[in-house]
């Protein structure tokens, strides 16, 4: 879910900073918009690596250890939760309204960080295994 979070906020950033002018120019073409758009492809390819990566090992039948899938799951929930921030900064006041959907994007970003464990229950997870004697 992260991964289609980010893809999506992507799509939807890249688009409305290309359409939207701002002083006579689209804001794509300004430093600090293109820096967030940058930090959000960096965050799809990792997330998507490090996905199917997990899913070349599942079918290999290697089986991730504790630490693996908890630290797969905290990265990727989030960088999904910075990537639907950035979205909602790049689109500015538009991105907090519901005819956006970077709106709905962020909320269910930040749900990814709750349930199924929460960022806190993974972190103790990722120690306890790396510490296990």
């Amino acid at each position: 879910m992260a991964l289609g979070i980010i893809e999506e906020c992507e799509r939807i950033a890249v688009a409305y900073a290309k359409e939207r002018v701002l002083w006579g120019q689209p804001i794509a073409r300004y430093q600090l918009v293109q820096l967030k758009l940058a930090q959000m492809e960096v965050a799809r390819l990792n997330v998507r690596n490090l996905v199917f990566a997990h899913l070349e090992r599942s079918v290999a039948g290697v089986i991730p250890s504790l630490a693996e899938a908890s630290a797969i799951k905290l990265y990727a929930t989030q960088a999904a939760c910075q990537v639907a921030d950035d979205a909602i900064q790049v689109l500015g006041g538009n991105g907090y309204i519901s005819d956006y959907r970077v709106e709905q994007l962020s909320r269910d970003a930040r749900v990814l960080r709750i349930y199924a464990g929460t960022d806190e229950m993974q972190v103790v997870a990722i120690a306890t295994d790396l510490t296990r004697d």
